[in-house]
């Protein structure tokens, strides 16, 4: 039987597409499920660091998972950036005037990438009401353990 894929009702033939009357919406084709299962989520777990130049509409499009992910690499290329600006700036105090553009470049870069952790975060945090503080590999794997039992899980009622 054909179900709606948020909420497991069966869904009704309507001219050419299929009505949730539960929902009360269209169902589109990719949306409809059978027997009440759930749509699967499916997390892309590539992620490179060149997706951040993505803009931030493109950005906004991609799952959670992906995000976290991005994320994770955004924040050390962050740090990799700002040690290496720290290491300027100190051969800047020791023969001033010889680095301003190192200074000035690795600034830049520095800053480039925490806006971009600030664009990541702040999308997460529009979505879930929060953004992580630290993604460690077990919350990661945490995430995707949890995405493939949700998969698994119909919407059916239980006799009693």
């Amino acid at each position: 039987m054909q179900t709606c894929g948020y909420c497991g009702s069966a869904v009704e033939p309507v001219g050419k597409g299929l009505y949730c009357l539960f929902c009360d919406m269209e169902v589109y084709r990719d949306e409809v499920q059978e027997n009440g299962m759930r749509r699967p989520l499916r997390a892309e777990k590539v992620v490179f660091l060149s997706a951040a130049e993505r803009p931030t509409q493109e950005l906004m499009e991609k799952d959670s998972y992906y995000l976290t992910l991005l994320l994770k690499l955004v924040r050390n290329e962050r740090k990799r950036t700002y040690n290496l600006l720290r290491v300027v700036n100190k051969g800047a105090e020791l023969q001033p005037g010889k680095f301003k553009s190192g200074q000035n470049e690795g600034a830049k870069n520095y800053q480039y990438w925490t806006r971009k952790a600030w664009i990541i975060e702040n999308i997460l945090r529009d979505r879930v009401g929060y953004y992580p503080i630290k993604i460690t590999d077990n919350m990661l794997n945490s995430i995707i353990e949890q995405m493939e039992e949700s998969n698994q899980k119909p919407m059916t009622f239980s006799p009693k």
